[in-house]
């Protein structure tokens, strides 16, 4: 995670990964994504996994130029695919399992 995620100037993160909360498939070269592998698929092309990740106390965001972070709320991601894509739109229902309890 520190390889992919990882801050550049060297410090350390502990990284708290709590759970896989999604799997995606692409079973071939084209654009669609599936929450499954299609029974006529027997090796799919991309396998994607979210997890739910804890952040520390403080945390810093690298954003490449050609990226751009978007704070979106849940009630906005929900229902909302033309907008935010499948698996991003999916988000409030992978997390509805849980229950955050915030001190």
């Amino acid at each position: 995670m520190t390889e992919i995620l990882g801050r550049q100037d060297g410090v350390l993160q502990d990284w708290v990964i709590d759970d896989c909360i999604g799997n995606w498939w692409r079973p071939n070269f084209e654009p669609p994504q599936y929450p499954y592998i299609p029974a006529h698929i027997t090796k799919p092309k991309e396998h994607k996994k979210l997890f739910l990740v804890q952040l520390q106390e403080k945390a810093l965001f690298a954003v490449p130029k050609n990226y751009k972070l978007v704070a979106a709320p849940l009630f906005e991601l929900y229902d909302n695919a033309p907008g935010y894509g499948p698996i991003i739109s999916s988000l409030p229902q992978l997390l509805s399992r849980f229950n955050f309890i915030y001190n």
